[in-house]
């Protein structure tokens, strides 16, 4: 049996030798595999952007991307506050250079975690964000951060806005990691009430 059996047979994950998905361990296992290859030194925030379709919040895609300060620099010239520029993933490089749930292995292991926890698909959305917040915790534990750009650098859940429930979640995964400014620029943020009720 192979290991696409072995995750999504129903007579084996029903079995009593079989031990639940950890999606949270998952998550961090491929933004390991994923981060080995970055090549910028002057990363100053990582992204983990939460994408989603409203008809089906199960249907979820995480992309892990960042954005540098050279990146930030650039953007300077735009007609808005230093603060959006660096703190909004509009300004950001958007180099999304990993998705979680769109290849099909990812994606079922999503399906798959969801079926196993019982998970309403309208709150399908909150779980998965409560568990990247043990991901983030466990990746800034690790401390491959810190080796790499001499300090922790916060790794930023978010969707398309910004607004107190998000530097609320943030918050809760990167501890003193998470700079103030980006807390600041939540609380002042404009936001969809929809998406305000999705991430937390």
């Amino acid at each position: 049996m192979g290991l696409y059996d072995l995750l999504f047979n129903d007579e084996y994950t029903n079995s009593n030798n079989f031990s639940p998905l950890n999606i949270s361990r998952e998550i961090w296992f491929a933004f390991l595999e994923e981060f080995s290859h970055w090549k910028d030194n002057d990363i100053y925030a990582i992204s983990f952007f939460i994408d989603f379709d409203y008809d089906n919040q199960q249907d979820i895609r995480l992309y892990f991307g960042y954005n540098t300060e050279t990146h930030y620099r650039s953007e300077l010239c735009r007609n808005v506050e230093d603060i959006e520029v660096r703190w909004n993933y509009e300004f950001w490089l958007q180099n999304e250079l990993f998705c979680f749930g769109e290849d099909g292995f990812t994606r079922n292991m999503l399906q798959e975690w969801f079926r196993q926890q019982h998970i309403p698909e309208t709150q399908s959305v909150e779980r998965l964000t409560e568990q990247l917040i043990h991901s983030v915790r466990d990746i800034h534990k690790s401390r491959i951060l810190s080796h790499r750009f001499g300090k922790e650098i916060p790794v930023i859940i978010h969707n398309r806005y910004y607004y107190p429930d998000i530097a609320t979640v943030n918050m809760e995964a990167n501890g003193d990691c998470l700079e103030y400014e980006f807390i600041t620029y939540c609380l002042k943020g404009k936001f969809d009430p929809e998406q305000m009720t999705s991430i937390k």
